[in-house]
């Protein structure tokens, strides 16, 4: 038999174990992922602040923040890009200022520190997304102030939120969920302990030798990016058609959507995400642009790669005619 309960002890657990691992004196919270960390910190903070009714949003690619969007106007919270210029005005009614550290797609790091010295002295709660500095600099969660939110992708199954000392957010399914400290915690232990490798040299290397119809996302250099991928953009062919042939051609195995994969494509076909081309004519690309966009891993990246690559985009190219 079984009783149909959970005991809230053993997240508590997890959660004081992490707190350790990382010697933080920050409070830190494990939640299933990314999206739910977000959508109940947010949803949260209008359960305290109800007279609240506006969050100002700068994120990069990615649905993270679509459904906390469309739940939290049906419960009249607007999101809006930016500030107005009186931000003494702005801080009555504004709930959050929510922005991407890194983009969830291309790692892009992204620099916002005059909007965030704009409301430095504000009441504003500040929400920081990242989606994969953490594992390259985990200096950023050690200081906080007391506004502060940072939201963290651990991995595919879970991410970590910690607070400053004015936030206090209702739990409010997460300590309930079927939290079990045998399966969860080596996983999440093992995703801590991760550093990933940069390959700057080895990325430059290859984005500057790509074949006619391949272009590098990033065209400014230098560029404010984490590297640990090359992002390269197929000019008038699908990525996940290129993803395929490559595949095939160094034996790699795909993993599920949403893990740890080698070569990855932005591609509609692959992803059936029609959010990331929603957003491209914001910052400047197409529709296109997201269709042949791709991302290797940098730790695969030598010449026999790049020879692969180019013969694999010529065959691409012959299918294609």
């Amino acid at each position: 038999m079984r009783l149909d309960a959970q005991s809230p002890f053993v997240w508590r657990q997890i959660n004081e174990k992490i707190k350790q691992q990382l010697g933080c004196d920050s409070r830190v919270f494990l939640y299933r992922g990314l999206h739910q960390a977000v959508f109940e910190t947010c949803l949260g903070l209008h359960l305290r602040f109800g007279h609240k009714r506006k969050i100002v949003a700068e994120a990069g690619f990615g649905d993270h923040l679509s459904q906390t969007e469309i739940e939290l106007a049906k419960l009249g919270v607007r999101f809006k890009d930016r500030f107005d210029e009186d931000i003494a005005k702005e801080e009555k009614g504004c709930l959050a200022y929510i922005h991407d550290l890194d983009d969830a797609l291309t790692a892009e790091l992204y620099d916002h520190i005059e909007t965030l010295k704009s409301i430095a002295a504000t009441k504003i709660y500040r929400i920081h997304l990242a989606h994969h500095l953490f594992h390259i600099r985990k200096s950023f969660v050690q200081s906080l102030s007391e506004f502060d939110i940072i939201i963290v992708a651990l991995s595919s199954d879970y991410s970590l939120v910690f607070t400053g000392e004015k936030v206090v957010l209702p739990r409010l399914t997460v300590g309930q969920l079927p939290w079990n400290f045998e399966t969860d915690w080596p996983p999440v232990l093992q995703a801590l302990e991760t550093q990933e490798k940069l390959f700057q040299s080895e990325i430059t290397k290859f984005e500057t030798d790509l074949p006619t119809g391949v272009q590098p996302w990033f065209t400014e250099q230098p560029a404010r990016r984490i590297h640990d991928r090359a992002v390269v953009i197929l000019k008038d062919h699908d990525g996940a058609a290129l993803l395929d042939l490559l595949n095939q051609a160094l034996g790699i195995e795909t993993c599920p959507l949403g893990h740890s994969n080698p070569i990855e494509a932005a591609s509609l076909c692959r992803w059936n995400n029609d959010s990331w081309f929603q957003q491209a004519e914001k910052v400047g690309r197409s529709r296109q642009d997201m269709q042949g966009l791709m991302m290797i891993d940098g730790s695969i990246i030598n010449a026999e790669f790049t020879e692969t690559f180019k013969a694999c985009f010529e065959k691409l190219k012959e299918l294609s005619q």
